[in-house]
């Protein structure tokens, strides 16, 4: 078990326990019939539990299915704003992603990319894929906000967090995992290296970031 998870409470314990074992199940399930094909009593069984207990930690089925999309969010704003003082936000960034694509085994690149999966067969996952991006803009752009420590909006830093959202979309696009799959398997980590690299540059004027707050 996570270290992590050991030093907190046993309630705290229990909760990420079965949150963890509801959302293995759920991936597995959706990977092996599909989205539409399995139900929420599918999902409850397989991590045994009841159906009850499962709306407990997550409001919906759509929820488990970006459940991971959620999470790195999360870990995108914290990469962002947890950057090194002498960092520039553009920095943070390209370290995020950077650091997310060599942490990824070549064999599961594509599946392990944040967005689409193939499993995502239903018109309301295609919604709800869409309002996702908007999501990530507009946390983002509100924690740069935060951190910038103006009160009033600032639509240049909607701007920015625009612009970064749009390499994520992209990298987690149907059609970017259709262009990876004909590529060898050795040689994938260098081709997304590559792509990422080439989208950074042009997207490189959010370097001027520190110099706007």
């Amino acid at each position: 078990m996570d270290t992590m998870i050991l030093r907190l409470p046993l309630r705290e314990r229990k909760k990420q326990t079965i949150q963890t074992a509801v959302l293995k199940a759920a991936k597995g399930l959706f990977r092996e019939k599909g989205y539409t094909a399995v139900t929420v009593s599918d999902i409850a069984d397989q991590a045994d539990i009841s159906v009850k207990t499962l709306f407990t930690y997550f409001r919906s089925k759509e929820d488990l299915a970006f459940q991971d999309e959620i999470l790195f969010c999360d870990e995108l704003i914290r990469a962002v704003l947890g950057r090194a003082e002498e960092e520039s936000l553009f920095e943070g960034f390209k370290r995020f992603l950077w650091n997310l694509i060599q942490s990824i085994d070549p064999e599961v690149l594509i599946e392990s990319l944040p967005g689409f999966h193939p499993w995502m067969d239903s018109p309301e996952l295609e919604q709800r894929y869409l309002l996702l991006w908007e999501h990530y803009e507009v946390r983002l752009a509100d924690a740069l906000q935060l951190e910038s420590g103006n009160v009033t909006f600032d639509p240049i830093l909607r701007v920015i967090s625009g612009q970064m959202v749009s390499v994520i979309r992209i990298l987690g696009s149907k059609t970017f995992k259709e262009y990876l799959q004909p590529i060898p398997i050795a040689l994938r980590h260098r081709a997304l290296e590559k792509w990422l690299l080439g989208s950074l540059e042009m997207i490189s004027g959010i370097q001027g970031y520190a110099k706007l707050t």
